[in-house]
């Protein structure tokens, strides 16, 4: 079967394609690594309390109501893990990994209701296979429920003032912005509000801008129940502070919870993040102005969907490459009726198509740079044993040096072949042939990545088997201390592991409490505070000292508590 088949063939089963890719890219490696640092663990910890407590209502963290996300990652996360009867990485994850499928889907589904299939199946595609968006769909963060219910909601409404407006989906619209805001809070309603409003504005429908104030009370209605049970658990003045500082503080100023970056950091990042396809963005923008496109009112609503949040997301104080997710499909709907417009073989239709000079450009740097990449890790490779002796590696980095040699090797393949793939497909002088390609290769050097490459640095991200011993030890103690300055940010990977709550220490004085209250307990010492907590009777503390537990680059003593 030729590309022209295949492709129709594609076009006509997208949602089916877009389905079993999804399943290779964003299931079928979920649960071949623990649950890494940033973010997934502290998550994970928060689900862990709710699956076991069964109180579904108030998140909490080492006991304490804990609203740093609304609670919507917990909910999925405790009910998967209730489906598989544990609680796993596979099964945190694994709701994510869907939610990002159902995005894609409902993507090209907007794609082909505002342009045709073959823009449905590029514009899909495009999503699907983003850098940032992959990453994403392969691990346990808010991000990817909230992009989907904002892609749900914009998508419905605009639909709802379509041809045919219809009520009944503007409304069905806001209550996805009220699944949003129990995702990730008020910008689940406040951003995507401010996206129709300036694209109403532009249209002149200004009754429909006028009829959103309504609306959104369905949002707060769908959000405000969690709200006011929370609230009632932990106090309204605790929950309005925390309701201020998670979203106000955090907008204004980065000391909160840092991240703070320069207001050029999503366009810095945005080449490397929406790859493989950022790179031909500047040529499908040139070409929707140049065609007209850019005045249909569909691309007039992805263009204010794209801009608001990225320059609002941009003004924020506070920035994370995963805060620009809720934007991903839109970029990928801009991007899909350039894509789509290569190999067209009406003449009406060939009488708009682009140019394909950019792609044939990008191709030929691409298929270099990636035969460059591919040499350097062969060159890496034939100086490995060198290069691991001159370095001062720990156990765990040893392990992983061992462990990466093969999935390296794999990996090298797989950039010299998609090299030499892309290539050809410059050599011959076809956009079409080349844009599978790059696609094609991309999917596979991302299967390579996730199946082989991020596993094989497990140990030294991973909490589970220091958090297996630690439970040997303590056996029905139900805490264990940790004196760590920074601890607040790593025990909740020893909490999940665990399951037992993880008390912060500070000096001799609190450690010797501690081992009154909790005898057959352990108090992990980080490298840093030994000499602190040791001074004045080291002999006796190094007596009580029962090993060195490394967690990635921490090193802890762990002591336990006077015989």
């Amino acid at each position: 079967m030729n590309l022209p088949d295949l492709s129709r063939q594609a076009v006509k089963h997208r949602s089916i394609f877009f389905l079993l890719l999804g399943a290779l890219l964003y299931v079928a490696n979920i649960g071949l690594r623990d649950l890494w640092y940033p973010d997934e663990l502290d998550i994970a910890e928060v689900a862990r309390a709710m699956f076991v407590s069964g109180d579904w209502i108030s998140p909490r963290r080492m006991g304490v109501i804990w609203v740093d996300y609304p609670p919507m990652i917990y909910w999925i996360g405790t009910l998967s893990s209730h489906v598989f009867g544990e609680m796993s990485a596979f099964a945190l994850r694994l709701p994510n990994a869907l939610a990002a499928i159902v995005t894609v889907i409902i993507t090209g589904a907007a794609a082909k209701r505002w342009s045709d299939g073959r823009t449905a199946l590029w514009a899909g595609f495009a999503l699907l296979t983003f850098l940032s968006f992959v990453y994403e769909a392969n691990s346990y963060r808010p991000d990817v429920m909230f992009t989907l219910m904002i892609t749900a909601g914009i998508t419905s409404y605009a639909d709802g003032v379509g041809d045919r407006p219809r009520l009944m989906l503007r409304a069905l619209a806001f209550v996805f912005f009220g699944l949003a805001m129990l995702s990730k809070g008020p910008l689940g309603l406040l951003l995507p509000g401010l996206v129709l409003v300036l694209w109403l504005g532009t249209q002149r429908q200004w009754r429909k801008i006028i009829e959103l104030a309504p609306l959104s009370l369905i949002a707060i209605a769908v959000y405000l129940p969690w709200f006011v049970a929370t609230s009632q658990a932990m106090g309204w003045d605790s929950m309005l502070y925390e309701f201020y500082s998670q979203n106000l503080e955090r907008f204004l100023t980065s000391e909160y919870r840092g991240h703070a970056q320069p207001w050029f950091y999503y366009f810095r990042n945005f080449w490397l993040d929406f790859a493989p396809w950022s790179w031909l963005f500047p040529a499908a923008a040139i070409w929707l102005v140049r065609s007209g496109r850019w005045r249909e009112r569909k691309v007039q609503l992805a263009l204010w969907w794209f801009g608001t949040f990225f320059v609002f997301l941009s003004i924020a104080a506070t920035k994370r490459q995963l805060y620009l997710l809720p934007a991903y499909p839109a970029a990928a709907l801009l991007l899909g009726p350039w894509l789509a417009s290569f190999g067209r073989t009406r003449p009406s239709e060939q009488e708009t198509a682009p140019s394909g000079r950019p792609v044939r450009i990008y191709s030929l740097i691409l298929s270099i740079f990636y035969a460059a990449i591919g040499a350097a890790i062969i060159g890496v490779l034939a100086r490995l044993s060198s290069i691991i002796s001159d370095l001062d590696l720990n156990e765990q980095e040893l392990q992983v040096a061992e462990n990466i040699r093969w999935p390296l090797i794999l990996l090298s393949v797989v950039f010299l072949v998609s090299a030499v793939a892309i290539w050809r497909a410059w050599r011959r002088n076809e956009a079409d042939t080349a844009l599978v390609r790059i696609g094609g290769t991309q999917v596979a050097i991302y299967v390579a990545i996730l199946a082989f490459v991020l596993p094989a640095f497990g140990p030294t991200k991973t909490y589970a088997p220091q958090s297996h011993w630690i439970s040997e030890q303590i056996g029905d103690e139900t805490h264990f201390g940790m004196v760590d300055p920074a601890g607040v940010g790593r025990r909740g990977g020893f909490s999940y592991y665990t399951g037992t709550m993880v008390d912060l220490l500070e000096g001799p004085a609190e450690v010797e409490r501690f081992f009154r209250e909790h005898p057959a307990s352990v108090v992990l010492i980080i490298e840093e505070s030994v000499d602190q907590v040791f001074a004045g009777n080291e002999p006796a503390w190094r007596a009580r000292t029962m090993r060195e537990l490394r967690v990635g680059r921490h090193l802890y003593l762990v002591v336990r508590g006077p015989q």
